[in-house]
């Protein structure tokens, strides 16, 4: 229902969209048996939605008439995403709430442009070695300004243990592309005549299936280990976070979602998505010590949604 809106008002519905569906979600998730409710007003989406799309055509069309202009409007966009970061998890959190209690976020602009612009730009100069360090930085960023009515949260997972997953991956990758590179050298050695010949052709359609498998098992193993990382260095108060996924589940359940969605022509994404949510909270927990009654309501400003809008239209993924 909500992509027939949004096709027939020309994008229009996508803030109601967004609320509906994030409604849902939050009310099905449940800690100590009581739901999270997100109260954001679908007008106050509509308005950031038109500044990010009026800003997005203004890209594209700069983009389209010149290079120059298109260049200019890239590096604004570039320069924006730090604050688009902050906006936007200040109007989500603001806007999430769980037995009355509304989440905030710590309006820290200047560390935000350091570790989504400045630390960026800086690991180009050493060729991505950095690039575990500045995850880490990322995720301590987003998650020690998290706040839960008056108590912040905390985050002790080091960059040492970032870099072991890198380093992992960094093996991974060498092990597939390596049974790839010995693959097309088997190819290379002579081209076989006659019945031998569907040899040389059966594994020229297995290397490029080889190869997408090793990517995509990539990607779900530095998803699933950085993700368990960061909960797992998660705390507020004394209350510490604990996630438990596991990468073999993760891959069977991202796979069997794209087949049944393909297979679909779309019509079960909803169930894929429903699926791939209950797996990832029904194996992250808070370990609580004492009770959650302590927890209190902050003083809260009505916040802008623009920052959400623009980074939802430019793709810019800052959830948790």
């Amino acid at each position: 229902m909500n992509t027939l809106l949004k096709i027939v008002t020309l994008g229009i519905y996508s803030p109601w969209a967004k609320v509906r569906k994030r409604q849902y979600f939050y009310g099905n998730t449940l800690l100590d048996d009581d739901n999270f409710d997100y109260l954001a007003d679908p007008i106050a989406l509509l308005k950031g939605w038109l500044i990010g799309a009026a800003l997005f055509i203004c890209y594209t069309l700069g983009s389209q008439f010149s290079p120059l202009l298109g260049m200019v409007f890239g590096l604004l966009i570039f320069f924006l995403i730090p604050w688009v970061i902050v906006r936007a998890r200040l109007f989500n959190n603001r806007n999430s709430a769980q037995r009355n209690v509304r989440f905030n976020f710590r309006p820290a602009y200047a560390d935000s442009y350091m570790v989504y612009a400045w630390l960026p730009i800086l690991t180009i100069s050493t060729l991505g070695l950095l690039s575990p360090y500045i995850y880490c930085r990322q995720q301590r960023f987003m998650m020690e300004n998290n706040i839960f009515g008056k108590s912040s949260f905390s985050f002790d997972s080091g960059a040492k243990a970032f870099y072991l997953v890198a380093l992992k991956v960094i093996g991974f990758a060498i092990l597939f592309f390596g049974l790839g590179f010995g693959l097309t050298a088997m190819l290379g050695i002579g081209m076989p005549t006659g019945a031998d010949a569907a040899m040389p052709a059966a594994v020229g359609i297995f290397l490029p299936l080889l190869m997408m498998s090793g990517y995509f098992f990539l990607i779900v193993y530095g998803y699933v280990r950085t993700s368990n990382l960061t909960w797992n260095g998660t705390f507020i108060g004394k209350n510490r976070f604990v996630s438990t996924m596991r990468v073999r589940d993760m891959i069977w359940i991202m796979f069997s979602n794209i087949v049944a969605s393909v297979l679909s022509v779309g019509l079960l994404i909803p169930w894929a998505s429903v699926r791939l949510a209950r797996y990832r909270l029904d194996h992250l927990a808070l370990n609580v010590v004492g009770d959650l009654d302590h927890y209190i309501n902050g003083n809260l400003e009505q916040t802008s949604a623009a920052g959400e809008e623009i980074g939802d239209i430019f793709g810019v993924d800052f959830g948790i």
